[in-house]
Order: C-alpha cells, then structure tokens, then sequence
C-alpha cells in the first residue's frame, strides 16, 4: 500500500512538473515574441567601435535575425461541456494536505488536538470549470458538505474546519471524503485516522 501510494505521489509529481515546463515554456515564447520581427528572434549585442573622425569609443547595439528552428502548433481551447463520464475520465488521484503546511502528506493518522481542519485535494488531467459537491464522513457518516468550485485548474481543493463549523476540533475516528459532480461520486480518499 505504502509502494503504491508513492508511486501515485511520483504520478502526480511528474504530471504537475511538466504542466509547470509547458507552462514555462510558453510564457518564454510569449516574451521572446515581443522582441521579434516576422522573419525570427533576434540576437543582441554589444559592439564597441569607433566612429570616423572620433578618437573615444563608443557602445553601439547590433543585431542578427535567425530563422525560426521547430514546429509550434497554437491551439486556442474551447470550453468543454463537463458530464460525469468527463469527469471520473479526468480525474487522477487525491491526496490528503496538512493543514499548516499545505503540502502532501506521507502520514494517515493525526492528534484530535491537532485536527481543527481536514483537507484533500482531488488531482485531474486537464483544467476544469464547474461545481462539484465534496463530502466529510467520519466512521461512515456525512458529517459535513459543501461545494468545490473550480474555475480552470486542475485541483479540486476539499477543506473542511472543525472551527468554522463551530466543532473546535474533530473528534477521534476514521474520515474520509468523497467528491461527487452532478450527483455522482468521481473519487474517494484514503481514511485519514483521528486519534
């Protein structure tokens, strides 16, 4: 179990880090096509020269227009209609979060005194728009609901406050949470125990 849930971690690091290289990639390509002409990108530099007639030098900027290497495709995106079977098809892995830190946990049991929240998110393949319904059971009973709204990305964040809801902190016991779109369930975590 431990083996697996590493492997899915190493998943959804590797997906994250290249949304993050294609994501960087085209903000580069974005601020290089301000600088050039329609032939290419440009070369800068800076030459020092002399000009006639003048003893002192002088900095002078040059440059040179290379062609274009590679193939870039531009696709504009279009709003996808969301239905369940896009849905649970986009949808990858979750995760439980610390709560102060916000990262990733590698832990499933945590102090009564310590658990004033319990956070999940839920990773998918491709941004997503819409409303989804996320609910908190402790030893197999809704305890809390409420609404994910995601809005072009690609977690969908599930945190629920013991304090907020007036609890202080949650009680001992086994919790998980399951997160439904249109009424059906597209995933659920792992127990996160509190003790």
């Amino acid at each position: 179990m431990a083996d697996r849930k590493a492997s899915i971690r190493i998943k959804t690091a590797a997906v994250l880090l290249s949304l993050s290289v294609a994501a960087t990639f085209c903000s580069c390509s974005i601020f290089d096509s301000g600088r050039s002409d329609s032939h290419g990108s440009r070369t800068y530099s800076s030459e020092k020269s002399k000009p006639e007639g003048n003893s002192q030098e002088t900095t002078e900027s040059t440059y040179e227009t290379m062609e274009p290497t590679g193939t870039y495709i531009i696709e504009t995106t279009e709003p996808v209609e969301l239905d369940f079977g896009f849905v649970s098809g986009a949808y990858l892995t979750s995760t439980w979060y610390d709560i102060v830190d916000d990262n990733p946990v590698d832990y499933d049991s945590v102090n009564s005194e310590d658990a004033f929240a319990l956070k999940a998110v839920f990773y998918f393949n491709t941004p997503m728009t819409g409303v989804f319904e996320a609910y908190l059971y402790k030893d197999d009973s809704v305890l809390l609901t409420r609404n994910v709204n995601m809005k072009n990305n690609v977690t969908a964040e599930a945190d629920f406050s013991a304090g907020i809801e007036g609890l202080g902190t949650f009680e001992p016991g086994e919790y998980y949470i399951e997160l439904y779109f249109d009424g059906e369930l597209i995933a659920s975590t792992s127990v996160m125990r509190v003790r």
